[in-house]
């Protein structure tokens, strides 16, 4: 089967999705699609930064730096946060396959890394929801209403609690199920090996999330 890899069909319908990604014998259309993927990346985190979200430690410096030099600034800002989105879109695409192909018999990497594919539009798609939630509510990422941060922030002040429960969303519950549909049909794994590595994978990521966020990585790229 040569049938082109069309992701928006698998968020639609991943049940059918995975059926045909497995039966594939070449996947047509993939360089390209993972190449739109890092670009989609980019211009979404610099598309943030542009609007201005995320920059409030550089805008602390406004009275210390004079004009050339804060437009400097927040052209290396935008720069390092186009250049963030690269990274993200490598780590979400690459490194989760890694782990997935570990427990697989019969998955093919790069199949495995088409289901990240379709994670990472899902994290995309979450990063656009921050855009009204900063600038017509004036919310972090990690307060919207569609993840645990809200309640975490109601019974605990360790801040690195509230990142990490921020992380997870309804968003992330998408992931899970189209992950689950993924390595059912791509590993023929059983189900409590694939929900195991899913969970603690995924766990993982939201820890290095919550990290980041918590020593303020934004200031350092």
């Amino acid at each position: 089967m040569h049938k082109e890899v069309k992701l928006l069909k698998g968020l639609k319908q991943p049940s059918f999705f995975f059926y045909q990604l497995k039966e594939m014998e070449a996947l047509k259309g993939y360089r390209k699609r993972i190449f739109n993927l890092f670009l989609l990346s980019a211009f979404i985190f610099g598309l943030i930064s542009a609007l201005g979200i995320g920059m409030d430690p550089l805008s602390k410096e406004l009275t210390k730096l004079s004009p050339p030099s804060y437009e400097l600034e927040k052209f290396m800002f935008f720069l390092g946060r186009i250049i963030a989105g690269i990274v993200y879109a490598a780590i979400i695409l690459f490194v989760p396959a890694v782990i997935y192909w570990t427990i697989s018999e019969k998955g093919e990497y790069r199949k495995l890394v088409i289901v990240q594919a379709l994670v990472l539009l899902i994290l995309l798609l979450e990063r656009l929801t921050y855009i009204p939630l900063s600038m017509i509510f004036s919310l972090d990422w990690f307060s919207s209403p569609l993840s645990l941060g809200v309640i975490a922030q109601y019974i605990t002040a360790k801040p690195w609690v509230i990142y990490f429960l921020g992380s997870f969303s309804l968003f992330k519950v998408w992931i899970f199920y189209i992950q689950y549909k993924g390595l059912k049909r791509l590993t023929e794994q059983k189900n409590w090996l694939i929900w195991t590595v899913i969970l603690l994978t995924n766990l993982f990521f939201w820890s290095i999330t919550a990290f980041l966020a918590y020593i303020d990585f934004s200031t350092l790229i």
